[in-house]
């Protein structure tokens, strides 16, 4: 391994792309980069303020030919190169079958089952992002997801004059709606729903704008119907966890974290924390309706450390 004196850290970020192969199982995709003369995943360097899920998405659309989304989060890769030291992080990653365009950069691409794949692959730390696929098998049949997004910052109580329901994002939290309209469609959501009350809906707004979604509102997120009847706000969640594809969710952060403490309890899960900072996302991830893993973004404009 070459090592550097370097401090500052290359980011990149990639995806492990699968499909269900004509016998059943799951294949990967990989790609030959004929420069390097090797087999890698399909992965790229940030660009100045990008988040690693519009990175990944991004990489593997051009390496692939697939508009993929992503799923659950595998492994950060570390390690050095005469750049100085460098962090792949990657996700799992599905979509549908694109034709494959042959580039300068890569020049064939290989549809392989895991055991091959992991054989193929020129550098064994790849092979690590393969072993944490495996061990999502689960929620990459039959997959759906919830993304709870905390709303974004608004204006503080005491100096907005108006109603409760009607008090708006500041200046921050329009900032932070922004961001989540770049990020929150790697998820690939075909629906949006937010607590009725303006700081949430506005906090998703942009992301329906840009997908042509309308955002629904459902009394039931709101934090003080919800601590009166939680039943109905965790069997709306239920509801959406029984539907394939991706749900985006606003709601405020208390509703959040009962949500997951609830989720996480049915399902014998073990959380590392229960925090929901304002405009972070909580990715859930389900099978037959049942939580199987949770990823938590707590600050969607930045790269995870």
């Amino acid at each position: 391994m070459l090592r550097s004196n370097s401090d500052q850290i290359i980011r990149a970020a990639g995806g492990v792309l699968w499909r269900t192969g004509a016998s059943g199982g799951t294949e990967v995709a990989l790609v030959y980069r004929p420069k390097y003369g090797d087999w890698s995943l399909p992965k790229g360097k940030l660009r100045q303020g990008e988040h690693p899920l519009v990175t990944a998405c991004r990489e593997v659309a051009e390496e692939t030919g697939i508009r993929a989304v992503v799923g659950g989060r595998l492994d950060v890769e570390h390690y050095d190169t005469a750049a100085g030291p460098k962090a792949v992080e990657y996700w799992a990653m599905h979509g549908p079958d694109a034709p494959f365009t042959r580039t300068a950069e890569v020049d064939r691409l290989a549809w392989l089952p895991l055991d091959d794949a992991a054989r193929r692959l020129s550098y064994q730390r790849d092979a690590d992002a393969l072993d944490a696929l495996k061990t999502l098998a689960a929620s990459v049949v039959g997959r759906s997801a919830v993304l709870l997004v905390r709303n974004g910052h608004a204006v503080p109580a005491r100096r907005w004059p108006g109603s409760e329901n009607d008090r708006p994002l500041d200046t921050k939290g329009r900032e932070q709606a922004d961001a989540l309209r770049r990020a929150l469609p790697a998820f690939g959501p075909s629906q949006l729903l937010s607590a009725p009350h303006a700081r949430s809906v506005d906090t998703i707004r942009p992301v329906g704008a840009d997908l042509g979604l309308p955002v629904g509102t459902e009394r039931a997120l709101d934090e003080d119907e919800f601590a009166a009847n939680p039943t109905r706000g965790l069997n709306t969640i239920r509801e959406l966890a029984n539907v394939a594809g991706a749900t985006a969710v606003c709601a405020p952060g208390a509703v959040i974290c009962h949500v997951l403490a609830a989720f996480a309890d049915e399902a014998g899960l073990a959380l590392w924390d229960f925090r929901a900072k304002k405009a972070s996302v909580w990715a859930l991830f389900f099978a037959e309706g049942q939580l199987v893993t949770a990823d938590y973004y707590p600050a969607i404009t930045s790269p995870r450390n």
